[in-house]
Order: structure tokens, then sequence, then C-alpha cells
């Protein structure tokens, strides 16, 4: 449980920012992606090059490209959620599951041989990857003691009264003047009869949607058949939208919290926005057999948009009878920008006397140097000291991490069978939890065509609260068991 705990991915509830650590992480993670010949071994191409998803990867691996091709991916996409809410005692896993079709790429390969020059190919590569997606569905039930109540009562007392949080479960009667001091606030859970061994219902729905993906422009030449050199210009484009959709209320025949019957609390988050990046890369042909390779991705300067909103509604029942509020925040924005870590790689391939290859690729990312700037369009104090708390979480929550992908093929005249294996660091300061996927591809070679199929499996424990308060221990946790696979089908054409 300990290793669990130290691997929560924080979604803080909204208040008058909606940036979070998970923010950085979010746009820093990114996936094996690319073709399916890229995705049947384990994703470590880099050094081998002629696939289109090395424009991602090492570029320089589209010098090794010797005709025009085009090439498209449609895939199928499949993430499922047990989850466990690990407070209380009786409560039972909840399995949810999400299939989605997506496009992992589209792109051109143009190919162009100069004659009488050492520089054998110069090759131009422009298209679209996909490299994470966020479509994630995940539902938590059960019965235990605390409510989010306390998260609205401690904001207001610690003087963060905000139209999305504080003064909502105001507006909506959940918390309310105590006594004689206007500026201290009580709810009902803390009222005098309320019973101090409740215990509530609660219930959470959680979607996530949208994608990463990125425009690429790249180039690349093979000087002499030695040594392959190219730059990929990446411009990426992030679409995600979150709901969380919260519910308490008293179990059924119970009436342990003086007044309370039920609440609903909805939250909404988009994010949508675009960067830049540059890649650098090089592959150095040892002999026919052996090529090994690197590459360098600068960091990623996003320029980004969010737009959220929460809603509250509150039941209970006094004197006059039942009632029902409910209260509704504004529609909140911010512009702000994030500028995500380098990356490094350094990527190995063996072929075997033309019956296959065996590759490697090993990758470098730090990712607590991501950084938030919320001030580049705001002067204010508060967004300031945000931002310089914001990014001292962020390199205090997160570390350096090392991923691993290996993956082979094997040729039988024009038939093709991969396999691949990839093994990611965990990017969280305080956990050593990795993350293993395991991939099988298999391909038809013609003269002018080809057509590969992949699939990818991989799961994760990851940790959930729904909202925080001062002190953990009273804190809700959840534990998310993920298992996701993708299904993906590539067409190429040469010309």
């Amino acid at each position: 449980m300990k290793n669990i705990i130290l691997l929560i991915f924080v979604l803080f509830s909204i208040n008058i920012h909606a940036q979070t650590i998970s923010d950085a992480l979010r746009y820093s993670n990114l996936e094996v992606g690319g073709t399916a010949r890229t995705v049947g071994v384990g994703g470590g191409i880099g050094a081998l090059g002629a696939d289109y998803s090395v424009l991602s990867t090492n570029p320089a691996g589209i010098a090794a490209f010797r005709t025009n091709e085009f090439v498209i991916t449609p895939g199928v996409y499949n993430s499922k959620v047990t989850s466990l809410l690990e407070r209380g005692t009786g409560n039972e896993p909840i399995e949810e599951s999400l299939a989605k079709f997506n496009l992992a790429n589209i792109g051109m390969i143009l190919n162009y041989r100069p004659q009488y020059s050492k520089w054998t190919t110069f090759n131009l590569g422009i298209g679209f990857n996909r490299l994470a997606s966020f479509n994630q569905d995940f539902v938590f039930k059960g019965t235990s003691p605390g409510s989010i109540v306390q998260r609205f009562t401690e904001l207001a007392n610690d003087g963060i009264f905000d139209d999305f949080e504080g003064i909502l479960a105001e507006d909506a009667l959940a918390i309310y003047s105590s006594g004689s001091n206007p500026d201290v606030f009580t709810n009902d859970f803390e009222d005098p009869l309320t019973s101090p061994d409740y215990q509530i219902e609660r219930e959470q729905f959680f979607q996530t949607r949208g994608s990463y993906s990125e425009l690429v422009f790249s180039l690349g030449g093979n000087f002499d058949e030695k040594i392959m050199v190219g730059a990929t210009i990446g411009v990426p484009f992030i679409n995600y939208e979150e709901e969380k959709t919260y519910e308490e209320k008293e179990s059924e025949g119970v009436d342990d919290v003086e007044y309370f019957d039920e609440l609903l609390f909805i939250e909404n988050l988009s994010t949508s926005g675009t960067g830049i990046n540059l890649k650098l890369g090089f592959i150095y042909r040892i002999s026919q057999m052996f090529r090994v390779g690197a590459a360098i991705h600068t960091p990623t300067a996003f320029k980004l948009t969010d737009n959220f909103s929460t809603q509250l509604r509150y039941d209970y029942t006094d004197l006059d009878g039942p009632s029902s509020t409910t209260a509704d925040s504004p529609e909140g924005t911010f512009d702000y920008k994030l500028r995500t870590p380098w990356r490094a790689m350094a990527n190995f391939a063996v072929l075997v006397n033309r019956k296959g290859f065996i590759t490697a690729d090993v990758e470098y990312v730090d990712y607590s140097v991501s950084e938030f700037n919320l001030t580049a369009n705001s002067s204010s104090i508060e967004d300031r000291n945000y931002e310089m708390d914001l990014n001292r979480e962020v390199g205090n929550s997160f570390r350096s991490a090392v991923n691993v992908r290996i993956g082979g093929e094997y040729a039988h005249e024009n038939l093709r069978f991969r396999a691949g294996y990839g093994i990611s660091g965990t990017p969280y300061a305080d956990s050593n939890i990795t993350n293993n996927a395991y991939s099988l591809g298999f391909g038809i070679r013609e003269k002018s065509f080809y057509i590969d199929f992949a699939y990818r499996y991989s799961k994760i424990t990851e940790g959930y609260v729904p909202y925080l308060l001062s002190d953990p221990e009273q804190e809700q946790f959840v534990t998310n068991d993920v298992a996701n696979t993708r299904i993906i089908m590539t067409a190429g054409f040469k010309f």
C-alpha cells in the first residue's frame, strides 16, 4: 500500500487556479506510438529508421527511406480501470471500460537522391503523430467516514474563498457561519448531534477525453551510407476534457449526520493549446550488421488555456422539512504557459543476416524540471505566488526516469513477425513502481505497398484522491488498476 500511495496521480479539485502538477506530468509522459511496425517491436526502432514514427523519436531515421511513401495508421484504444475505495470496510471494486477509435498517424515521406555526391539521400517528411491519448473512465463507490464538505470548510476558514468551491458551498448551504463569528464556517458533519462514528455512501464518475497530437516537419540526409542526420520541428496540439461527478448520501434508513441528506458536486475542465519543439538525431552505421544512434528533444513550449466550472447541489432536512439548494460557479478561464522537460535517447540495432533485426532504445527524461508560467498575461501577486508554489511542488514530487524499449523482427519471405517489451521508470519522486508493456506484431511487405498489424498491452496501478484535506489521514483514497490495450494497423504505399 505504501508504494501505491506514493504513486498518487494527484488530481486537485478546481479552485482559483485549475493548473496542477498533474498537468505537467500529463503533457510530459508520452506513449509509445507511431506505426504498427514500431509498436510491434516495442517502440525501439530509433537506430534502424525507414519508419514514419522516427519523425517523432530519432529524425535521422528518415534518411533511410529509399522511395516516396504515404502511411496511415488507424487503430482502436481500450482502457479498463478497476477502482476500489480503500477507506471504509466492505467496499467492492468496480470495473469500467472504454474503447475508442483513433488515428495514430498519417503522413508522407518525399525522397530525393542527389547525383555525384556522397550525400546519397535527402528526405522530407510531413504529417501527424498521436503521442498520447487521454481517453479514460473510472467509477468508485463505497461507504466510509468523512465528507468533501470538510474541504469546503477548510478552504473558507483558511481564507481561500473562491467562486468554484468556498463561495459555491456557502451559496448551496453546505457550509455556513458558526455562532457569532461570520468569518468562521462549519457544516452539518460538525454538528454536535452528528454521530462521531458516521459513515456515508459516496460515488464518483471520472471521465477524461482528448489527445496529445503533433504536426511534424522533418528533414534528413544520408552521408556515404555511414552517417544519417535529421531534424524535426514539432507542433503539438493539446485537447483535454475532464468531467468529475461526485455524490455523497446517507445510507437508507440511517440518520447519523444531522440535517444532511445528499450532495452532488460536478467539476468540468477543458484544456486546449499548442506548442513547439525541436528534435535532432543521428545514426552511425558501424557495419552492415550494427547501427547506433542518438537523439535529443528540446523542451516543448506550450501556450495553454483552461476553461473550468463547478456545480454543487446540497439536500438537507431541517425543522421545515426536506430542502434542496443548487449553486453554479461562473465560467472560469485562464491562459498560461508550460515548458516540458528535455528528452535524450540512445538507439541500438543489430541486423541478423537479412532475416530480421533486434533493436533497443534507452530514453532519459527528468520530469521534475517542467515549469509553469502563470504570469505571462498577469501581474497578479496571487498568480505569481501560486506559480512559485506549483513549480516547487513539481520539483519535489517528480524525478528523472529511464525508459527502455526492446524488440525484434523476424522476416520470412514477404512476411514479418515482431515482438517487443518496454519498461517505463516512474516519474514520482518517492516510488520505484514501473510500468511494463508487451507487444506483438505481424506484417506483409510487397514491392509497392505494405500492411502491418500490432497489439500492445500495458498495466499499472495508480492512486487517486477525490478531494484534498489538511490531514491526509482523513482523505479518501482510491486504488486504480489500469489496463490499456491498443490494436492498430498501418498501410503504407511506395511511389
